[in-house]
C-alpha cells in the first residue's frame, strides 16, 4: 500500500510537471487513450524497477540476516538478544518463494489499479486549468 501510494504521488507530480506537454498534445488532437498509454508506461517503469530492486534487497537482507545482526552487534558493541533475557539467540528467517511471488503480484496489481485511477482522475478533469490548481 505504501509503495502504491508513492507511485500515485510520483505520477501526479509527473503529470503536474508535464501539464504543458499534455495541453500541447490535447491541442494537437491527441486522444485520452494516448495520454493513458504514456503515463501507464511511466508507472510500469516505476513498478518494474521498484519490484526488482525491492525484492532483491529484501531477499538479500533475509539471506544474510544473521551476519547483518552480528555486524550490527559488533558495531554498536551491544547484544541484541542477551542470553539471560531471551530463549533464542537469533531470529529464524525462512523465505517462502511462493509467498514472495504472491506479494509481488499483489503489489503489481495494486499499483497498476492505483495508477490507472490517478491517471483517470487527472485526465477527466473539466479543463487543463483545473489540473494546474
Amino acid at each position: 500500500f505504501i509503495f502504491a501510494s508513492s507511485i500515485i504521488s510520483i505520477l501526479i507530480a509527473i503529470m503536474k510537471k508535464k501539464i504543458y506537454d499534455i495541453s500541447i498534445l490535447f491541442s494537437l488532437g491527441a486522444k485520452n487513450k494516448l495520454i493513458y498509454c504514456i503515463f501507464l508506461w511511466y508507472s510500469l517503469i516505476y513498478i518494474v524497477f521498484g519490484i526488482i530492486f525491492g525484492t532483491s534487497i529484501g531477499l538479500l537482507a533475509s539471506y544474510y540476516f544473521d551476519s547483518i545482526i552480528q555486524n550490527f552487534e559488533k558495531f554498536l558493541n551491544i547484544k541484541i538478544f542477551p542470553s539471560n533475557a531471551y530463549f533464542i539467540s537469533f531470529i529464524p528467517v525462512k523465505v517462502i518463494y511462493s509467498d514472495v511471488l504472491c506479494i509481488v503480484s499483489l503489489i503489481f496489481l495494486l499499483v497498476i489499479t492505483c495508477s490507472l485511477y490517478s491517471i483517470f482522475k487527472i485526465i477527466h478533469k473539466n479543463s487543463i486549468k483545473s489540473i494546474l490548481s
